[in-house]
């Protein structure tokens, strides 16, 4: 298969249309020649006929000699020195031949006003000039072979045909280099592209034409994206590494402690530690798969209408058996129906880090307050708690990836519920609550409701 060429095809797209140009001006040039070379003849016509009409209106009929007409004749065509003497009948008023010096068949008189004809004779063509002197005494007939002019015509085309056909056939040449040159700097670009490194994006130069500017920018665009997406992707990974690495290391030692304790209760006991240990580690994982997916999502695939206090009131149901053992009381307030568009189960996951990270970082026993409202185009879901709160440093920094405010945690939650606003069109603030702790809110766009 033949891959497409820009260069080919620019060559095609110029050179097809060059070439239609150069028929069309050859054929009107052409036009143009054998016209005005048709013109020149029949003026010449014109001007024997009215010298002689100028040398006949100074002799009386009965005085005209055929031969002293024909010796004058000859003298205006000598000095005019334009080429073989033409046919020429003159008659009077009666039909009288008064002149004879064709050897075409007579014409009759014709009465009309001058005019140009053709007619066959002798297997030649003859074009024929005819009128009346000003006076309507002789009316004369000027005729002459159509083959002087048909070779001046031949040889003019000759002249014009031979540089044409030579410009056309230089054309493509002259076509390719032009486009080949005219293209060099696009294949500077894309020198540039193979050699520098893809993480320094500067093709958009002080000498890219105008017409690359918009691709150099999409480029560098593309690669400044990819180059931060991997410089995320790299980090994740390096954090996601440095996490798994100390659960592990705790999991292998109270599980080498268990193997050497002696005592059963003791042994039970590094047991359980590494039971935590792994149930921690679980849960890291599947945050970390959470957030991966979540963040490979371009658009949410199964959006619907919801209710969003139907929904927050189904996520604070099941946080309740977490709430009870550390003491913690959940409120729910919702005002009115508020309802937006999403996936229930990416906006179920957001509320539900949100209500967790609540409970295990707000003071126990505490409260927790969560809240379903509607402001302006916005829905917004609240949840305040009564702990420490988040430090003011960490306000720039989130939904950063492990970013923790102090005690237990991976830090995914918050990135987690993050990136789903944002795969929402929503987005997420935290400031502090009026007991002094945390407020997260997370705000999406309303729908519509079914009224």
């Amino acid at each position: 298969m033949t891959r497409p060429s820009l260069q080919r095809r620019l060559l095609w797209s110029v050179g097809l249309p060059v070439v239609a140009l150069w028929l069309g001006a050859g054929l009107w040039l052409a036009q143009v020649a054998r016209h005005e070379t048709a013109e020149m003849f029949d003026r010449e016509l014109e001007r024997t006929a009215a010298s002689v009409l100028a040398v006949l209106a100074s002799m009386p009929d009965a005085a005209l000699v055929q031969r002293d007409v024909l010796d004058t004749i000859d003298a205006i065509e000598d000095a005019d020195d334009e080429g073989a003497r033409p046919e020429i009948v003159v008659r009077d008023r009666r039909g009288g031949v008064l002149l004879d010096a064709s050897s075409l068949p007579v014409l009759e008189v014709d009465h009309r006003e001058a005019h140009f004809h053709t007619l066959q004779h002798d297997g030649e063509t003859w074009r024929v000039y005819q009128r009346w002197d000003s006076a309507q005494r002789h009316w004369i007939q000027v005729a002459a072979p159509l083959h002087d002019r048909d070779e001046l015509i031949g040889g003019l085309a000759r002249a014009m045909v031979l540089p044409l056909l030579a410009l056309l056939l230089l054309l493509p040449a002259a076509t390719w280099f032009g486009l080949r040159g005219g293209l060099a700097p696009l294949r500077a670009v894309s020198r540039a592209i193979a050699t520098q490194p893809a993480r320094t994006p500067t093709l958009t130069r002080d000498d890219v034409p105008g017409e690359l500017l918009q691709l150099t920018r999409a480029v560098d665009a593309l690669v400044g994206t990819l180059d931060a997406a991997l410089a995320r992707e790299r980090r994740f990974t390096a954090d996601a590494a440095h996490e798994l690495r100390h659960p592990l290391s705790v999991l292998q030692l109270e599980l080498d402690l268990a193997t050497g304790a002696t005592d059963a209760a003791l042994r039970m006991q590094h047991l359980d530690r590494a039971r935590g240990g792994l149930r921690r580690m679980e849960r890291l994982v599947e945050q970390l798969l959470t957030l991966a997916r979540v963040e490979s999502l371009d658009a949410v695939r199964d959006a619907e209408v919801l209710s969003l206090g139907q929904l927050a009131r189904s996520v604070v149901a099941d946080a309740s058996e977490r709430a009870i053992p550390r003491g913690v009381e959940l409120s729910f307030l919702a005002e009115g129906e508020v309802r937006v568009r999403g996936s229930a189960g990416l906006l179920g996951i957001a509320l539900h880090n949100l209500v967790d990270n609540a409970i295990g970082h707000g003071r126990s026993p505490g409260r927790v307050e969560v809240a379903v409202r509607e402001l302006g185009d916005r829905a917004e879901f609240s949840v305040e708690d009564e702990g420490p709160g988040f430090p003011e440093e960490h306000g720039g920094r989130l939904g950063e990836r492990f970013l923790r405010s102090g005690g237990s945690g991976s830090g995914l939650g918050l990135s987690i519920v993050h990136a789903i606003a944002a795969l929402h069109g929503g987005s997420l603030a935290v400031g502090r609550s009026a007991p002094g702790g945390a407020r997260v809110v997370l705000r999406l766009p309303r729908a519509p409701g079914p009224g």
